[in-house]
């Protein structure tokens, strides 16, 4: 199990600076925990776990605590006389078969309990990564805004300047050929905000959901690993399986039946009545029950070893995961540092151009640095919050 643990860890990455403000956007924000209770309150998902189950709890209830009696009735004559014996029949449960049978549906109800708990995460999963996914796509357009603006507030100001005299018409051109470029890049990004939140309107039912944009700068994980349910649920298959072998071994053992009836009785003459009791056992004269201990035998070491292997390949899933967080977080906080000043050229170009001291190339390259830090530290914070899901997936994180 991985030592990693993180708790809010937060990158102190400028997104305000790479965002328009909220109150542009046309309907009320959806935070993660809203999108979150959404998807799982959506149709369908509590009536499957509830199918579940049922099936579960009908499965104990199918083996009740006697087996059905058998009702018998049997005529014999001779010489002139005939006799009639009507009796039920009650096979008795002696050697506890059927009480070991309850314990194994009882354990595949607490299996069925687990994997319901798996399908929640996983969901939540699903919706968090959706989440990012339609933020990082939001966040990644409102710098193309954001730099298509410049752009074209360069336009106006270098126009200006050409028909002051104060600069070549080369410059208006050259803005006007970024400019171009720029809006068909904010056409494409408005495109993938449409593709990327897609899959979590569907999760949620949500039509053109708007999410926190900071969902990208908040590496939110569990701060002690949960329990994985997946190997929980296989842990209580195991149980069920041994107690199905308890079941067979037992099922071995003679079985009682008693009976109890009345007898009538006719000599063509008088007619009597009176009661009948009878008692038997099974005897495994043609089949021992060996055969069906060896089954789930089979079937219960099968199990254990399916275990064994997931246990491995879960431990190889965190450890991956823990490695590919710390990674992903580092890498995010280290371009949030270089954002800072790429920021700050903008700045600076602008006053210088202003100035006259520098080349509208000069300008445009400076916007071009800003504009790539944003965009890498989006990126990169978009990594690391998928990473910080996966993460939680893999420990086992519950909501």
């Amino acid at each position: 199990m991985p030592k990693m643990r993180m708790r809010d860890a937060s990158i102190s990455i400028a997104i305000a600076l790479c965002a328009m403000p909220v109150a542009a956007r046309a309907q009320d924000v959806v935070d993660e925990d809203a999108a979150i209770k959404r998807a799982l309150a959506r149709e369908g998902i509590s009536a499957r776990d509830d199918a579940a189950r049922a099936a579960s709890a009908a499965e104990i209830d199918v083996i009740g605590p006697r087996d059905n009696p058998s009702v018998e009735l049997s005529r014999e004559g001779a010489g002139g006389e005939s006799e009639y014996q009507l009796g039920i029949v009650q096979p008795i449960d002696l050697n506890g078969r059927r009480g070991s049978l309850r314990d194994a549906a009882r354990a595949d109800g607490l299996a069925t309990e687990a994997e319901i708990a798996r399908r929640r995460q996983v969901l939540v999963a699903e919706v968090r990564q959706a989440y990012v996914q339609c933020a990082a796509a939001s966040a990644q357009f409102d710098v193309w805004q954001r730099y298509s603006d410049e752009l074209a507030e360069a336009e106006r100001v270098s126009t200006a300047r050409a028909e002051a005299g104060d600069t070549a018409v080369y410059d208006v051109r050259r803005v006007r050929v970024e400019r171009r470029a720029a809006e068909a890049q904010l056409a494409r990004a408005r495109g993938d905000i449409a593709a990327d939140c897609a899959a979590l309107a569907s999760l949620t039912g949500i039509a053109d959901p708007q999410v926190e944009l900071e969902a990208i700068t908040r590496l939110t994980s569990a701060a002690q690993p949960g329990e994985r349910a997946d190997l929980l649920a296989d842990e209580r298959r195991i149980e069920a399986a041994q107690y199905r072998v308890r079941a067979a071994n037992q099922a071995r053992l003679p079985q009682l039946a008693v009976g109890v009836g009345v007898l009538r009785r006719d000599d063509g003459i008088d007619t009597a009545y009176g009661p009948v009791v009878s008692a038997g056992v099974t005897v495994p004269l043609w089949n021992s029950g060996s055969a069906a201990v060896r089954r789930e035998e089979a079937r219960a070491a099968a199990l254990e070893s399916e275990l064994l292997i997931a246990r491995r390949r879960v431990e190889a899933e965190q450890n991956a995961a823990a490695a590919r967080l710390s990674a992903a977080r580092e890498a995010a906080v280290t371009a949030a540092g270089a954002r800072e000043d790429a920021g700050r050229l903008g700045t600076i170009a602008e006053t210088a151009y202003q100035a006259g001291e520098i080349g509208v190339v000069e300008l445009l390259d400076a916007y071009e640095a800003a504009r790539e830090a944003d965009l890498s530290v989006i990126a990169l914070a978009t990594d690391a919050a998928l990473a910080a899901v996966e993460y939680d997936l893999a420990i086992g994180r519950t909501y």
